[in-house]
């Protein structure tokens, strides 16, 4: 019965970490579950693929800098407290952690090269000599590179009618008697995972998929299309993080379609003549 069912995935969820192997068949049990009737096992099934996203993250790449060689690289002179002098505040010497100059890399080397500081310590009070930051490129599962426990996510986000029903019953998610719709922090961190494992792999399915929520018509179902898109977007975003400059730019510009062709439906409706 569903009752054993929701008892049993309950129970798999509390051993997904890494030190405890996992079959593929519990992998499969996961992902079936997603599409299930029921919408506690479907909670559970979001709730595990995430932890199968976390658990089969490829490794970020690491270099380390000296401090001399990331001024150098941005052009900016460089600073004279380092270690032993603390001055906290905004300096001339850290303005260029913000957006103040920034200014966007146009290849893919000036890409790799860009240090983006994750730690915000980093300049505040004063400078290391050396700083470990991840590079903007890590490894992503490929058809040539890929593992048979990570096979399965792949074979099945990889079609689009899995992840049309997936959408489709992640808008049911919501109880019918809640006043608000919230945003789903855990399907977002599963779409999250799936982006930053596989990058554009699945970017056609959920694009498509994306503007159909989008131009949602059945006014019962706009509130939950559109909670659904933007977790959607929102892992995306987050997951595109280490991304190469290529991939970044084409993700960008599938943007800026969807949010053209939404603003001239929103034209015609309020200017039909």
């Amino acid at each position: 019965t569903w009752g054993q069912q929701k008892i049993t995935i309950s129970l798999l969820c509390l051993l997904l970490q890494k030190f405890v192997p996992l079959s593929s068949s519990c992998i499969e049990t996961f992902v079936d579950f997603l599409v299930h009737d029921n919408i506690e096992l479907r909670r559970y099934a979001t709730i595990g693929i995430r932890a199968f996203c976390r658990l089969q993250k490829p490794p970020r790449l690491y270099v380390e800098k000296s401090l001399e060689e990331i001024f150098h690289n941005i052009g900016k002179p460089l600073p004279a407290m380092m270690n032993d002098e603390y001055c906290p505040g905004d300096r001339d010497d850290n303005l260029w952690v913000t957006i103040d100059d920034y200014k966007p890399p146009e290849t893919q080397i000036e890409w790799e090269q860009t240090c983006f500081l994750d730690k915000s310590f980093h300049g505040y009070y004063t400078w290391p000599k050396m700083i470990k930051y991840a590079v903007n490129k890590r490894e992503r599962y490929t058809l040539n590179n890929i593992p048979e426990n990570v096979t399965i996510l792949y074979d099945r986000f990889i079609d689009k009618n899995f992840v049309e029903r997936v959408a489709q019953f992640m808008i049911l998610g919501e109880d019918e008697d809640d006043s608000e719709i919230n945003f789903n922090k855990t399907q977002f961190v599963m779409f999250k995972g799936l982006f930053r494992n596989f990058g554009l792999a699945f970017l056609e399915n959920f694009m498509e998929q994306l503007y159909m929520l989008i131009h949602e018509e059945t006014k019962e179902k706009q509130a939950g299309s559109h909670r659904v898109a933007a977790e959607i977007v929102a892992g995306m975003i987050c997951g595109s993080k280490y991304w190469t400059l290529e991939m970044v730019s084409q993700i960008c510009s599938l943007y800026v379609i969807i949010e053209f062709e939404s603003s001239k439906k929103a034209s015609i409706r309020f200017f039909p003549n």
